[in-house]
């Protein structure tokens, strides 16, 4: 662990902590005047806190809690709270802080503050009991899996994916289902199912889905508090720590799954202007500037241009557009459309160049090489293109990784197989019209020299073929390429805005399609013009 870091975050003075501002806090007051900080903690979430040997509680988070109660000048209370109660715990001022895995959702905000920044990611994944695993969410709908009462993914993942949740009080009660087989898997957060399947009496379960519904996990305060002294200090106090790299050592210290959230956090609380200064300061309103905030919490008064468009439709008519207001959310969406296109038109050089390659190689020629060409090309006119890519990317791709440690490239796998499909369809379209010719001329041969002739008999089947083939690029998302479909599907995990973003899907892909049928009926014009007046 650095310990110069954690000397600095326990000695020396921050001037944001040093005179802190906000209104009267209630809470602060009372922890001050007697002398302890009763946190909430939860003693089943390994590794942010769990009972050792000697039954106390240990881990990531008390770690922070001691901290925090040393930088207050009081001693530490750790009260045992469970996911059910943590909440109302708080609300009832059993506890002055939560410090219990609690992701920050908008509507948990609703009845409590959240501290910003938060102090770590978290995600939703399942632990899938022995021979019984998926790789993607949407194979599991309908699945009848064993949650813990009050996680607040249970209500969106019931919504997303009609599952059948059984929920226990407990994560250990949810666990002996599991075990029990009363579930087909756990549903829980992503770094406590990763420890538990870590252990030797949990061998053989899995966990091979992508995280989903991803956010940061923070403190909370009661909701009185907000903008309070409790509230600034303890906030202060997260961006310090996050600087200092405490956060990011302690989450070594414990072996967190995932220390690229905190590192990034390192990255952005400590950069600094030229002159010097620290990027992320509050603004006039005791608010963290907005690009240092969690995007989602953002109001379109802190923010200008666009994204404060795109917040005042959300905040007044509820219409949410993400994908366009949000810098992260627009980049990805961007990146797929771009992919999309990038797929196309690499599939159309591919397809034509290889179709008329091949055309003008075997037509009227009969040799066992030309005979081979011909029932290549048409098993790639007769193979769909999504089982061309599994049969290449993960069966040949397989094999070269495994022997040789060469790993196919997937962008070049889906482009190629999409132009293969195509190119064969292109070598038709020639090799009939240059048969259609030689009814009128019948020494004609079709070579690159004479390939002009075949133009205006060709053109026609070419370009539905090819206008088909700029339909075709959503397949790629079987192989992980982050094309558009890919691309809203991560947001709709993600985000959960799943009417707005399908729609936006559908008129992209309408818009796309229609742009590139037009490139291409400009070319078939171009090329009939040629055809007739060579």
């Amino acid at each position: 662990m650095n310990i110069l870091g954690l000397v600095a975050a326990l000695l020396l003075p921050s001037p944001a902590l040093a005179d802190p501002a906000g209104s009267t806090s209630p809470t602060l007051q009372e922890i001050r005047k007697k002398g302890v900080l009763r946190v909430g903690v939860k003693t089943d979430a390994s590794p942010y806190n769990s009972l050792n040997a000697k039954g106390e509680v240990v881990g990531f988070e008390s770690d922070l809690a001691e901290l925090v109660a040393k930088r207050l000048g009081v001693s530490l209370k750790k009260v045992s709270i469970t996911t059910e109660n943590r909440f109302q715990k708080l609300l009832l001022g059993d506890v002055d802080i939560l410090l219990a895995t609690v992701g920050d959702t908008a509507e948990r905000r609703r009845m409590a503050t959240a501290i910003e920044p938060g102090y770590n990611e978290t995600g939703v994944n399942v632990l899938f009991k022995p021979g019984y695993a998926v790789d993607q969410w949407e194979k599991i709908r309908q699945t009848t899996l064993c949650a813990v009462q009050g996680s607040y993914f249970n209500k969106p993942m019931i919504e997303r994916y009609l599952l059948n949740l059984q929920t226990y009080k407990t994560v250990r009660d949810a666990q002996l289902a599991l075990r029990d087989r009363q579930c087909t898997g756990f549903l829980y957060t992503n770094g406590a199912l990763h420890n538990t399947r870590l252990l030797p009496d949990w061998a053989g379960y899995t966990m091979p889905l992508p995280n989903a519904l991803i956010t940061s996990m923070a403190i909370f305060v009661r909701s009185e508090e907000k903008g309070s002294e409790l509230d600034l200090m303890l906030g202060n106090l997260m961006a310090e720590l996050h600087r200092s790299g405490w956060m990011l050592e302690t989450g070594r210290k414990w072996q967190l799954p995932s220390t690229t959230w905190l590192t990034a956090q390192k990255v952005m609380w400590s950069a600094t202007s030229p002159d010097g200064k620290l990027d992320c300061t509050r603004n006039k309103n005791g608010m963290w500037i907005a690009a240092c905030r969690t995007t989602e919490y953002v109001s379109s008064e802190e923010v200008s241009g666009l994204q404060a468009l795109g917040l005042r439709l959300k905040e007044q008519f509820g219409i949410d557009l993400n994908f366009v207001y949000d810098p992260y959310d627009r980049t990805q969406f961007l990146r797929g459309l771009m992919y999309s296109m990038l797929l196309i038109a690499s599939g159309i050089a591919i397809s034509l160049s290889l179709g008329m390659l091949v055309a003008t190689t075997v037509d009227e020629r009969d040799g066992w090489r030309h005979r081979a060409l011909r029932v290549l090309m048409a098993y790639g006119r007769m193979t769909p293109p999504l089982i061309m890519m599994y049969l290449i990317f993960f069966g040949i791709g397989g094999w070269t990784t495994r022997e040789f440690g060469i790993s196919l490239s997937a962008f070049a796998v889906a482009t190629f197989c999409s132009g293969f499909y195509t190119a064969g369809l292109v070598m038709r379209a020639l090799l009939e019209a240059a048969a259609h010719i030689r009814k009128s001329e019948p020494g004609f041969v079709l070579r690159f020299a004479t390939l002009r002739r075949t133009e205006q008999f060709a053109a026609s089947p070419i370009k539905q073929s090819l206008i088909n083939l700029s339909k075709q690029t959503m397949m790629a998302s079987a192989i992980a390429i982050p094309e558009l479909l890919s691309a809203s599907s991560l947001l709709i995990a993600e985000k959960g805005n799943i009417f707005l973003t399908m729609t936006a899907l559908v008129l992209t892909f309408y818009l796309t399609t229609t742009l590139w049928a037009k490139i291409i009926n400009r070319l078939e014009a171009a090329v009939l013009r040629r055809a007739v007046h060579p």
